[in-house]
């Protein structure tokens, strides 16, 4: 296995995650607060801006990197993250090169891109920076956002020679939706040698032209975006028919693989009790399942839960830890499942805001004429009694009152 650095990652020394609005970042976890708005698709070679040269000599140095935060926050909780699962083996499907002298010159082979912010979902935890679905809600709610969600600064896309390419992300918006933009990039590749992921909500297949295209590529990965299963998914991602999600996710696995197609999910407020189902349903359809907790909005953060609650929580995900073993030792099969409950620990003991979540949830609860007590009924009773008048605004007591 190769030795893990203290702090540094190779993905800056190959890596670009390009966003619809053409912004350019080191990798998708890296804080945006610490990157220049000129590193963007305007420029005819972003790879090399300045801040990316100077954020690869701190690489080479194994010196700390304050947009890496993410990532060291998680290892202190857990021991690991994004940037220690690219050195280890079989984690390294980003097809990065993790020995030797390769690793340490920069050189383009791997980017995540999302074409657009086109989507046919409005997933609670979204909003319309990747979402067009979310515009009618978010102007409701108040979010100031453009709407302007296709690459339009796309000169470096157009131009740039992609055959060194070993590993493409697709994202969204819903990437399902640009086929095409998919297999005019694809088309320019050198696909024998190049891994392909798929992000995906699991409301859509490849058509036949770009499933042609994929089975051309060394390997191809497909993550469907799943928090619950049955009628609370499609709450969470709202757009979703569960039926057709669970169809499509076995479609991923017979076409692509059954090690190569995983379930990502969030853990926010509204699901941070129940993350054991969703465990549990992936060990029984052998799913490898991801886990992340919400990083926005601030809002649906499960820190907002009042201490009390939270110390119940903590409470119950101790006792799942100590179960954990017995469960995953039932099928041999890689899961991630102990780590992130620790995580999710971790966030409990931050400090939150209530008042801030039940504002948020009651006026998008309103917009959207819904509700998530049916779906969750243990957290529904805890929250109850947390009820204050003087955090919701005209009109929100009233609507909580006649839910019962």
């Amino acid at each position: 296995m190769t030795e893990i650095p203290k702090y540094s990652c190779l993905l800056p020394m190959h890596h670009m995650a390009i966003r619809p609005d053409g912004r350019v970042f080191p990798c998708c976890y890296f804080r945006h607060e610490y990157v220049p708005s000129d590193l963007n698709l305007s420029l005819e070679d972003p790879f090399n801006h300045p801040f990316m040269q100077n954020i690869r000599k701190s690489v080479l140095k194994d010196e700390m990197i304050p947009g890496c935060s993410k990532c060291y926050n998680d290892e202190k909780t857990s021991n690991n993250s994004m940037r220690t699962d690219i050195f280890r083996s079989p984690y390294n499907f980003l097809n990065l090169p993790t020995d030797g002298s390769k690793g340490k010159v920069a050189k383009l082979t791997n980017i995540d891109i999302t074409f657009s912010n086109v989507c046919n979902n409005k997933c609670r935890m979204c909003g319309p920076e990747l979402s067009t679905q979310w515009y009618s809600d978010a102007k409701k709610m108040g979010y100031p956002f453009e709407k302007r969600g296709i690459i339009y600064q796309n000169k470096w896309i157009e131009t740039a020679d992609v055959s060194d390419l070993t590993f493409i992300k697709f994202l969204g918006g819903e990437p399902l939706m640009e086929q095409e933009k998919m297999i005019q990039l694809l088309q320019k590749c050198n696909r024998k040698n190049l891994i392909v992921h798929i992000t995906t909500n699991g409301t859509l297949l490849p058509n036949t032209d770009l499933h042609k295209l994929l089975k051309e590529c060394e390997g191809v990965y497909m993550t469907v975006s799943v928090d619950q299963f049955g009628d609370f998914n499609d709450f969470l991602r709202k757009g979703s028919e569960w039926a057709t999600t669970l169809d499509n996710m076995f479609v991923f696995k017979q076409r692509y693989g059954k090690d190569t197609t995983t379930l990502h999910s969030v853990t926010s407020i509204y699901n941070v009790n129940l993350c054991n189902q969703l465990i549990e349903f992936c060990l029984k359809h052998k799913f490898y399942q991801k886990n992340a907790i919400v990083d926005g909005p601030n809002w649906m953060m499960p820190r907002n839960l009042p201490p009390l609650v939270k110390e119940k929580l903590i409470d119950l995900l101790n006792k799942w830890i100590k179960q954990a073993p017995k469960i995953l030792q039932q099928l041999d099969y890689l899961y991630d499942g102990k780590a992130h409950y620790k995580n999710i620990i971790s966030e409990l003991e931050q400090e939150g805001d209530f008042g801030m979540f039940l504002r948020n949830d009651t006026r998008l609860n309103i917009i959207r004429n819904e509700h998530w007590k049916d779906h969750n009924p243990y957290l529904w009773n805890e929250l109850k009694p947390y009820f204050d008048d003087t955090q919701l605004e005209e009109g929100q007591l009233e609507y909580l009152h006649s839910l019962g």
